[in-house]
């Protein structure tokens, strides 16, 4: 039953987002004498690996199959953790994020493409947001949990012990994967490698509708992904303790995934335009507000980003799913997710030079401007493009 792949995707979400590691990276990161500017080289490293394989594993999960694809990425994501696990120096862990971030070119967008094509083939035919909003929030509760049970593993343990019993989480996603069934779907027939950049040319340059969702999505999700590692660069920074960004981090992510819960009923109560124009205002000033304001005020004020960023996936998702062909969409999403990880791989080093150079404060109200400045034109360019080609059909 293809009804079946929402809960293995389900698996595959929570093996990848029950992110143990994530409310004490920043902190062991220190603890292993690396800087702030070593660990946005770190998930540079990351972003890069995964930005180079984005396109290349989505086109393999069009042409090959999405569950062969899912099965590769649950492999690789299980193997650089257990690197993390037994590793120790900068190396080592800039090696396990290439591995990882190669793994993850292989999930990412394909799950979704599977979840879509999957749901298309039931009763339900309009239910992708829906089932898109429940395991997206199923990942940010994930996390939320993640976070609490690492913080107390690390705290009774140490570090490193976080990551052999994060290899182990990871590794449930290698079974969900081979369980999988592959829907039945118009495959891409196989030409060769022209044929990638003839989708990628058509999506970027002919498609304007596509195009737009395409880039302001990728904009905003390039932003999201920015903050998760500010942030943690913020917590060191401010000299938080492993207990205040715990609890800091279960809250924010709790609050995504209670959001991402509901996102398909807030998406039907308000129009599109105000949702879109909160997404594209709210991301951006939450870099600012981590900058010259009171600390108070900023953890306040990522209470309001993390709403929002709680239905901005499943939103932003959607604008593609709906702008592309079904059998070219793993390729699309994949090509979102390579926009994403390589304009990351410039940002991030970026925000850490900035950090080292001038101040935190300098670097976060500069990036939070340029993604303000970002994300308004590309909104007004989706905007223009969706509302003229919708006048002339």
């Amino acid at each position: 039953m293809l009804t079946h792949n929402i809960y293995k995707l389900s698996v595959i979400k929570f093996a990848k987002w029950f992110m143990l590691y994530m409310p004490i990276i920043g902190l062991f990161y220190a603890d292993n004498n690396l800087s702030a500017f070593q660990l946005f080289i770190i998930q540079a490293g990351y972003s890069f690996s995964s930005a180079v394989f984005e396109i290349p594993s989505g086109y393999f999960a069009d042409v090959v199959g999405r569950r062969k694809t899912l099965i590769i990425g649950s492999c690789m994501g299980t193997l650089g953790f257990t690197i993390y696990a037994l590793g120790g120096s900068f190396a080592a862990f800039l090696c396990a994020e290439i591995i990882m971030g190669i793994g993850q070119s292989f999930i990412s967008g394909t799950d979704s493409a599977m979840l879509y094509d999957s749901v298309q083939h039931t009763k339900q035919k309009d239910a992708y947001l829906k089932y898109e909003g429940r395991i997206t929030s199923l990942g940010g509760f994930a996390e939320t949990g993640a976070a609490l049970l690492g913080g107390i593993i690390a705290s009774v343990t140490s570090f490193h012990s976080v990551f052999v019993v994060q290899a182990c989480i990871a590794g449930l996603a290698i079974p969900a994967a081979l369980w999988l069934q592959e829907p039945p779907r118009t495959k891409l027939i196989h030409t060769g490698i022209s044929q990638v950049f003839r989708i990628s040319y058509q999506s970027l340059f002919v498609n304007k509708k596509l195009r737009t969702s395409i880039l302001f999505s990728s904009g905003i999700g390039m932003a999201t992904l920015a903050m998760a590692w500010t942030l943690q660069t913020y917590f060191v920074y401010h000299n938080f303790t492993e207990t205040q960004t715990t609890t800091l981090w279960v809250l924010y992510n709790g609050l995504v995934a209670a959001i991402s819960l509901f996102a398909a009923y807030i998406i039907s109560k308000i129009e599109e335009k105000p949702l879109l124009t909160s997404i594209c205002v709210i991301v951006p000033l939450g870099f600012i507000s981590l900058g010259y304001t009171p600390v108070a005020f900023a953890l306040s004020f990522l209470v309001l980003f993390h709403i929002v960023r709680g239905y901005a996936t499943p939103i932003l998702k959607d604008m593609i799913q709906n702008d592309c062909e079904p059998e070219i969409r793993a390729t699309v999403l994949s090509l979102r997710g390579m926009i994403i990880r390589l304009g990351f791989a410039i940002v991030g080093p970026v925000i850490g030079f900035m950090s080292g150079k001038f101040s935190f404060e300098f670097a976060v109200t500069v990036a939070g401007i340029l993604f303000l400045v970002t994300a308004g034109t590309l909104l007004i360019m989706y905007w223009a493009s969706h509302v003229y080609i919708n006048k002339n059909n």
